[in-house]
């Protein structure tokens, strides 16, 4: 098999992300140091001078100390996800739920897991387990969206 080439592989630092309904979840990174942008300079002659090409991502936050930060407390991501828009929109359709905001896709995320409050996310392994199984499903049905642009 052949050897797989990084396209880019270094440090980045997250700058900011949004979410627009014209032109999706955007996340923008800072680059180390400038000569690092040399790695993506070619990729927009490739198309026209336009960029777009697909790279797979594999990103770990590290910590002050240079070491990887652990994941999250399930009720952390949990909260992160019922900000996204693609989060909503697939929960309101296994819910039959209002979710168009966050504090709506809470409360359905709630009560779809019988729980009171996130936090038991972190505490019971029935509800962290149907949250995982929810999140698998959701990736899924995401991954269809997101590949059909």
């Amino acid at each position: 098999m052949d050897e797989i080439k990084p396209a880019f592989q270094g440090e980045v630092m997250l700058a900011g992300w949004s979410e627009t309904h014209n032109g999706g979840a955007k996340v923008t990174f800072w680059l180390q140091d400038p000569s690092d942008l040399e790695a993506f300079r070619s990729m927009t002659v490739a198309k026209g001078k336009q960029a777009g090409q697909r790279l797979a991502c594999v990103l770990v936050e590290i910590g002050e100390d240079e070491r990887p930060v652990q994941d999250p407390k399930l009720s952390q991501q949990a909260a992160q996800l019922c900000y996204s828009g693609m989060f909503r929109t697939w929960l309101a359709t296994q819910v039959f739920d209002d979710c168009t905001t966050e504090a709506a896709a809470t409360t359905a995320l709630k009560r779809h897991l019988a729980i009171e409050s996130r936090r038991e996310l972190d505490q019971r392994g029935d509800a962290a387990a149907a949250f995982l199984s929810m999140v698998r499903e959701f990736r899924r049905w995401e991954e269809t969206k997101l590949f059909k642009r």
